[in-house]
């Protein structure tokens, strides 16, 4: 069977506003290496039958070098108010097993996937958006806005295609610290918010 869902992205990482790594393989992360996270909000969505609308996941990951040339490590954290079954089908999607963009994106970019963890995951909207992943991470994401009061966005990045988002939001996510013993702590201030709709 597939999957598909309808989802708000929150993406952030070690660099600084924003992330070189969106505009393609030839860009060097601010830090010489790369600490970056998703943060998944299902609208609604299925995966096998198996309803996960109102679910939450997030991916962290590291990289020696440029998202694209890979060599990642990750872990998939999984709302804890999800059902056994919902996280098991999240889980089978964010890894990248049921193919879809998470297939094609991650499957060349990660090398090495820790073990997936079940926390509380809290997402609030808004111009500032907050979130919090257990006792990993916890910070705001602000948009940054034009000279009319309007959201600054980004289209037509090459980073965008892989992910299928076809406009992006810009924001700041000063003073966020993720913490993840078993690779490395990292902290920055690029952040971006994603409308997007997946299938596989």
């Amino acid at each position: 069977m597939t999957w598909q869902m309808d989802a708000t992205m929150l993406e952030m990482c070690s660099c600084k506003a924003l992330c070189p790594c969106w505009l393609g393989p030839d860009t060097v992360p601010d830090e010489g290496w790369c600490g970056g996270a998703l943060l998944i909000d299902i609208e609604k969505g299925a995966i096998d039958g198996q309803d996960v609308g109102g679910c939450r996941a997030a991916v962290s990951a590291w990289w020696p070098g440029n998202f694209f040339a890979g060599s990642g490590t990750a872990r998939l954290y999984l709302d804890s108010s999800a059902s056994d079954a919902q996280r098991s089908a999240l889980e089978a999607v964010f890894s990248g097993k049921k193919g879809g963009m998470f297939g094609a994106v991650l499957g060349p970019a990660i090398t090495k996937w820790l073990p997936a963890k079940s926390v509380p995951i809290d997402i609030q909207g808004g111009d500032v958006t907050s979130f919090s992943v257990g006792g990993v991470t916890k910070g705001t994401l602000t948009r940054y806005k034009d000279g009319a009061g309007q959201a600054a966005t980004v289209q037509g990045t090459a980073a965008q295609g892989a992910f299928q988002s076809t406009s992006m939001e810009i924001a700041s996510v000063k003073g966020m610290r993720w913490t993840e013993p078993d690779v490395r702590d990292w902290e920055g201030d690029s952040g971006t918010l994603h409308k997007v709709h997946w299938a596989g």
